[in-house]
């Protein structure tokens, strides 16, 4: 239903900005071959390119085309039309990749279609990606309405500016052979971004936010949806558990401070991001130790670089190792998981306390109570740990779109790690393996003499795995035995690419790229040569 709707919509605008005469049209087509030595893909080749490439080292080919048309009746308003068509058989042979309606009316914009959802970063970004949203997944079929730039409020606040959007998408992403999926999961997210206009200086704060909700689990039972609970990352009685459950659906999101700085060396954006997938994790600083720490920087009047990106970013603490939940095992076998909320009542406390064995229980605050449990059943550790970030028990894909993950391509999944043969723990339950790590990015491009462009990025990392591997059962300590992260894994990750205008004919592009991988996780060579032609 939803491309017969799009498909009106195209013809729709195509009749009648064929009438009004000011239609602009480009296009291209682009044919690229890529093989390796080693048993997957060096990563930042098939990496950061919206899914278009398999994982495997064997030869592929890619053809793409893709067109788009630009309609401006006036100042306010502007309307937009995108497609791409691409083949590869390492994917899935011929598919629509994109298309999408793009309509722009003063500071409002509507997009309809199959297109990325990537607010977080500006054209030039040359980072290891965005660790949530981003173009290292297909683009998902979606509706996205709000305000995409910055733009400032009337009158006496003008200095102040704001964007934001909500966006609502379809997740079906079922490939042959793969064993976890999404089936009929709606995806909701949004972002909202505030930034003071000081001239030179512009400090912001945003939140980003996604949920899954709704589809089926991965015992193929439908889950219930409780919208409005779920976009609020509410605790629902709908779908099960009310309070006792830190929201309805599932959940990522994505703090983002930083400040752009204009000056005689150019533009600079520094940013102080967290990721966080529960209500443990919104503690900054107290129970959220991550970061991606970076600065973007486009140089002013240098030729021979564009953009310089540098990012140290670290996923590894999670809120703590600590269960997320108290799990207490009594006398008799008897397992008893003990949630947060719970320990409110004091009669609760007491019968708690009381078969545990301890003296007086009913003198136990609810304090006193945590603490005992922490001390006895979660080797001293607080709660709530344990977060997982872009996986979730419910819904085993995770943040990922025909396997490809909807974020930092540094989290990295079982068939990114198959070839490796290693006990990365309960390997069946969760599609994202190592969402744990520490890693160090360079990346930047440029231009050696006109016509010819050069770009470049460096990685390395220190991976730890997931929870999820490393104590299958989530409210255990009985480690799996022999845990291949165990004590953390080294990589490097390293791309060299070009773009070549040929001289008498602007419209044609050489274009290539080599990678090399090393270290514990891959070690492969391999290069992609392609040519683009624009019209």
């Amino acid at each position: 239903m939803m491309k017969k709707h799009l498909l009106y919509m195209f013809l729709l605008v195509g009749l009648v900005a064929q009438a009004q005469q000011k239609m602009e049209i480009h296009g291209g087509v682009s044919a690229e071959a890529m093989a390796a030595d080693g048993d997957l893909l060096p990563l930042w080749l098939y990496a950061r390119q919206q899914g278009r490439w398999g994982l495997d080292a064997d030869a592929q080919f890619l053809g793409r085309g893709f067109v788009g048309a630009h309609y401006a009746p006036g100042e306010r308003l502007s309307v937009s039309l995108k497609a791409e068509a691409n083949y590869n058989r390492a994917v899935t042979d011929f598919y629509l990749h994109s298309y999408a309606l793009d309509v722009r009316w003063q500071a409002l914009g509507l997009r309809v279609g199959r297109h990325l959802f990537d607010p977080v970063f500006e054209k030039g970004y040359r980072g290891h990606g965005s660790y949530l949203f981003g173009d290292n997944a297909r683009p998902v079929d979606r509706i996205t309405v709000g305000i995409p730039d910055y733009t400032s409020l009337p009158g006496f606040f003008n200095r102040i500016e704001i964007k934001g959007e909500v966006s609502h998408g379809w997740l079906n992403d079922e490939r042959a052979g793969a064993a976890k999926f999404h089936k009929e999961v709606l995806l909701h997210e949004k972002y909202a971004y505030v930034r003071w206009d000081g001239g030179r200086w512009k400090p912001y704060v945003g939140l980003n936010h996604s949920a899954f909700m709704g589809g089926y689990n991965s015992r193929g039972d439908q889950i219930p949806i409780d919208y409005w609970r779920s976009i609020l990352a509410k605790g629902s009685e709908k779908i099960g558990g009310g309070d006792a459950t830190n929201a309805g659906g599932a959940h990522m999101g994505l703090f983002d401070f930083g400040v752009y700085l204009e000056s005689e060396a150019g533009r600079f954006r520094f940013y102080y991001q967290a990721p966080f997938s529960d209500g443990s994790g919104m503690r900054l600083l107290a129970r959220n130790l991550d970061q991606i720490v970076g600065v973007s920087w486009k140089p002013s009047g240098h030729r021979f670089l564009h953009n310089l990106t540098l990012e140290w970013i670290h996923t590894a603490h999670q809120s703590g190792n600590g269960m997320p939940d108290a799990r207490v095992t009594h006398e008799n076998g008897d397992q008893q998981l003990i949630v947060s909320f719970q320990l409110e009542d004091p009669d609760y406390r007491e019968a708690l306390m009381t078969r545990l064995g301890v003296a007086d229980p009913g003198s136990y605050s609810k304090d006193e109570v945590t603490n005992y449990l922490q001390d006895h059943f979660n080797n001293g550790n607080r709660f709530g740990g344990r977060d997982g970030y872009m996986s979730n028990g419910v819904y085993p894909a995770g943040w990922t779109h025909y396997g490809m993950v909807m974020g930092s391509p540094l989290n990295l999944t079982s068939d990114q790690l198959a070839p490796l043969n290693a006990s990365l723990g309960n390997y069946d339950r969760n599609l994202i393996v190592n969402d744990r790590y520490k890693a160090l990015h360079v990346g930047a491009d440029g231009q050696v003499v006109p016509g010819l462009r050069w770009q470049a990025m460096v990685t390395f990392t220190r991976n730890y795995g997931s929870y999820f591997q490393q104590y299958p059962g989530r409210y255990s300590w009985d480690e799996t035995p022999d845990y291949f992260f165990k004590g953390g894994r080294s990589q490097f990750y390293s791309r060299l690419g070009f773009g070549w205008r040929l001289p008498t004919e602007q419209s044609l592009e050489l274009k290539g790229v080599l990678g090399l991988d090393a270290g514990a996780l891959n070690k492969s060579v391999g290069g992609r040569l392609g040519l683009v032609w624009l019209f």
